[in-house]
C-alpha cells in the first residue's frame, strides 16, 4: 500500500520547479516539514525573521516551500493524501493556512476528492470552505503518479491554477 510519505520527494521537486519558474530572481527552497512543528523549523533554518507571528505556527505541514527575497519571504503549503480528499483533510489544511497565511495552499491526492467533497464543491458550489484569507483559497488537486505532476484538469476551484 502506498504511503503518504512516498509522495513527498516528487511533490517537493514539483513545487520547487513551480516556485522557481514564477520567482526567477528569488531564492526558492522546499522542505519536508511533516515531522516538525513549522515554528521550530523556521527557527532552526533562520527563516523566523521573515514571519513575525511564527511563534504561533504550532502546525505540521507535509511540505513547505519558501520564496525568499531580500527582506521578505513567503510560504507555500502542500498537504499530501493517499485516500480521496475529504472535508476532514481540507479542514486540517484550512486551519494551518488560517494560522500562517501562506501565499499558496494546496492539497493533493492521487485518488482525487471524495464523492461528498465533489458534491459540496462542484454541485453545491460551496467554495467558501476553501477560503483562508482575503482572495486566497486552498487548491484541491489530483496528483498524477506517472507524470509526477498535478492533473491540471482536476484543479478546484475550477478555472484556477496552482
Amino acid at each position: 500500500m502506498l504511503k503518504e510519505s512516498a509522495l513527498y520527494g516528487d511533490v517537493i521537486n514539483w513545487l520547487e520547479g513551480l516556485l522557481k519558474s514564477r520567482n526567477k530572481k528569488s531564492l526558492v527552497r522546499v522542505y519536508n516539514t511533516s515531522r516538525i512543528a513549522l515554528r521550530s523549523f523556521l527557527q532552526s533554518e533562520g527563516y523566523d525573521k521573515f514571519f513575525k507571528d511564527f511563534i504561533s505556527y504550532e502546525i505540521r505541514v507535509d511540505i513547505t516551500g519558501f520564496v525568499i527575497k531580500k527582506r521578505e519571504a513567503y510560504m507555500s503549503f502542500v498537504e499530501c493524501k493517499i485516500n480521496p480528499i475529504s472535508l476532514k483533510d481540507i479542514s486540517q489544511l484550512l486551519g494551518y493556512s488560517r494560522v500562517a497565511l501562506p501565499q499558496n495552499s494546496i492539497i493533493l491526492s492521487p485518488n482525487g476528492i471524495s464523492s461528498a467533497m465533489s458534491y459540496l464543491l462542484k454541485t453545491l458550489n460551496r467554495l467558501d470552505v476553501l477560503e483562508y484569507d482575503k482572495n486566497k483559497k486552498i487548491k484541491v488537486v489530483k496528483w498524477d503518479l506517472s507524470k509526477k505532476d498535478v492533473d491540471h484538469s482536476s484543479i478546484l476551484p475550477s478555472g484556477e491554477t496552482v
